[in-house]
């Protein structure tokens, strides 16, 4: 931990006890001189540490900056990201439902780049869908694909539609 957010805390810490005795006890003279205890003990905290900064001397530009005490969890950002392309999953899927294409299965394999998606390959599972009577005569793994080159925004040719 970097020095001086310890000694921040350390600075923290005995106020709050200080605070929280001071609210348990009552006011007679046994409390105020309790009291003076902590002030002078909080004062010392404060002061303790003022001689071996000013001997060492202080990076005051990285003094106050933690540095180094955190690392990306690459497991959670993948999980992020995996969040992101199956809301976009269910989107393209309920668009398509509103374009009288019911129960179509959305896979998408892509990436995640300062949060938008760029879809790579699109696999679209047919097996359970619903058409509705107006749709009836189309080349359904046409159309759909089609739809969904439209909606992604990407080539044709990376759009697999399979099922019944």
């Amino acid at each position: 931990m970097n020095p001086i957010v310890g000694w921040v805390i350390g600075i923290l810490s005995i106020v709050l006890l200080g605070t929280v005795i001071d609210l348990l006890l009552s006011e007679n003279k046994m409390g105020k001189y309790i009291k003076a205890i902590f002030a002078a003990v909080t004062i010392l905290v404060i002061i303790m540490p003022i001689p071996s900064l000013l001997r060492n001397g202080v990076d005051w530009d990285n003094g106050f900056i933690i540095q180094n005490e955190f690392e990306l969890d690459e497991n959670f950002l993948a999980f992020a990201d995996r969040i992101r392309i199956s809301a976009l999953e269910r989107g393209l899927e309920a668009q398509l439902a509103s374009e009288g294409i019911r129960g179509t299965q959305v896979r998408i394999e892509g990436r995640v780049i300062n949060s938008e998606i760029y879809p790579e390959r699109v696999q679209i599972n047919l097996a359970n869908v619903v058409i509705d009577s107006n749709l009836a005569h189309i080349n359904r793994y046409e159309h759909v694909a089609v739809r969904v080159s439209y909606h992604l925004s990407i080539d044709r040719g990376r759009i697999f539609v399979h099922g019944a």
